[in-house]
C-alpha cells in the first residue's frame, strides 16, 4: 500500500496519528522526509515527538545523513542537538554511530557559552561514555539480544 511521505510528518505538535504512520513506513519513505522528522523531536516537550522518539530508530539507517547534518551544522540549535544525542541516538545500534562520533566529540570538547551549550555538551560526554562503555558489553550483549 502507498503512503504519501509527507503524511509521516506530523501537523502539529498534538498528531499522534502520524507517529502510527510512521510504523507502517517503509525505510524509503522516510529517508525522503528525514530532516522534517527529525525536527519534530526538537523540543521532547511536545506530544509528538515523545511518540515519535521511540519509532524513528527502527529508521536510523535512513536518518543518520540527516542526523549527521544537523550535528555538524553551528547554525542549528543547541537544543536540537542535545534531544538528539541525549534521547535518539541511545537508542541506535553502536556501529551505526561511528561516523557521528567526531562531531559528538566536539560538542564534549567543547567550551560552553550559554546554558543550552552547556546542556549539549554534558549530553555529549554522557553518549561518549554510554558509547565506549557499551563497546566493552557488546560481547555480552550479543547473547542475550
Amino acid at each position: 500500500m502507498y503512503m504519501n511521505e509527507q503524511k509521516l510528518i506530523p501537523k502539529d505538535k498534538f498528531d499522534l496519528d502520524a507517529a502510527k504512520r510512521l510504523l507502517e513506513a517503509t525505510p524509503e519513505q522516510v529517508s525522503v522526509v528525514a530532516f522534517s522528522l527529525l525536527e519534530w523531536i526538537a523540543d521532547m516537550n511536545w506530544p509528538v515527538a515523545l511518540e515519535i522518539i521511540h519509532v524513528l530508530p527502527k529508521f536510523h539507517k535512513e536518518l543518520l545523513p540527516s542526523i549527521e547534518q544537523i550535528l555538524i551544522n553551528p547554525k542549528n540549535d543547541a537544543i536540537w542537538k542535545y534531544w538528539i544525542i541525549s534521547q535518539l541516538l541511545i537508542q541506535f545500534p553502536k556501529e551505526s554511530l561511528i561516523k557521528l562520533l567526531p562531531a559528538i566529540q566536539k560538542y564534549a570538547d567543547n567550551v560552553p557559552n550559554n546554558e543550552d551549550e552547556e546542556d549539549l555538551k554534558e549530553s555529549a560526554l554522557d553518549f561518549l561514555d554510554w558509547y565506549n562503555k557499551k563497546e566493552h558489553s557488546s560481547i555480552t550483549n550479543s547473547t542475550t539480544a
